[in-house]
């Protein structure tokens, strides 16, 4: 196992839940994309919304090319989902070698939970990830004018019941005054529980605060862990055991969410 510069393993377990993961992804080398991909793909077989993901990546792949599209990732679990699935069609497209350029737009007081999981994910998803601190309008216009070539499409890990998405469709162009590029959303019909089920299913490595009772993540001045999920002894159960998933945010101050 590599050690991460920067980051000793037992710094909050590299920012990852400790519960049971694919004894493949134990490790801060990278990832089998292989394997990534035969384990997404068979999934597929019997979960419809996995595989409609899989085409809306690959269609996107198709029309822009590897080198033309981005990945906007934050370390939510959203985000953790879709870089899985990017990954898996990056293997199943023959790009194992090729790095996936990545944009993470960040903001003060973040959780170092967060930023150590991102860190490890860089490694082993083999990422090409540019910081680049927000608000998001700006930092995603420095994102395309540092960028050769420059993205005509970005990965957004957003869901329907995300603030302002309920009329998103896989493939929307930025609204005016935005940077221009394809906003591609291959996650957006998910359920919160779909989320969970994938994640929990592959038993793929997600942010440690899910399982302190945090639903959806923020800074550390506007994310406390969900009220639904506090237990007598004023602990929390994890964030898969969510039952009323319109209650995704009531963690949460502001708008924004991973």
């Amino acid at each position: 196992m590599t050690e991460i510069k920067g980051l000793a393993a037992e710094s909050l377990n590299y920012g990852c839940t400790n519960r049971p993961i694919d004894p493949l992804f134990e490790t801060t080398d990278e990832y089998d994309l292989k394997h990534i991909e035969n384990t997404v793909y068979q999934l597929a077989e019997s979960e419809p919304h996995v595989k409609q993901a899989l085409e809306v990546i690959e269609k996107a792949y198709k029309d822009y090319s590897f080198e033309s599209i981005s990945l906007s990732f934050n370390g939510g679990k959203d985000c953790t989902v879709l870089l899985h699935l990017v990954a898996a069609v990056a293997s199943r497209l023959g790009h194992h070698s090729q790095k996936i350029e990545t944009v993470f737009v960040t903001y003060p007081n973040p959780f170092p939970h967060v930023d150590t999981f991102v860190k490890v994910c860089i490694e082993r998803y083999k990422l090409m990830c540019h910081y680049i601190p927000g608000p998001m309008k700006q930092a995603l216009q420095h994102y395309l004018d540092i960028s050769n070539p420059k993205p005509q499409a970005i990965f957004v890990g957003i869901r329907r019941n995300d603030p302002y998405a309920e009329h998103l469709t896989h493939f929307d162009k930025t609204d005016p005054g935005w940077p221009e590029f394809m906003r591609v959303h291959p996650i957006v019909d998910w359920t919160y529980k779909n989320i969970w089920d994938f994640l929990l299913e592959l038993k793929i490595p997600y942010c440690s605060l899910y399982d302190q009772g945090f639903t959806s993540l923020g800074s550390m001045e506007n994310t406390h862990p969900n009220p639904d999920l506090i237990l007598d002894n004023h602990s929390y159960r994890p964030a898969f055991m969510l039952a009323n998933e319109a209650h995704e945010r009531f963690g949460r101050i502001g708008s924004s969410k991973k």
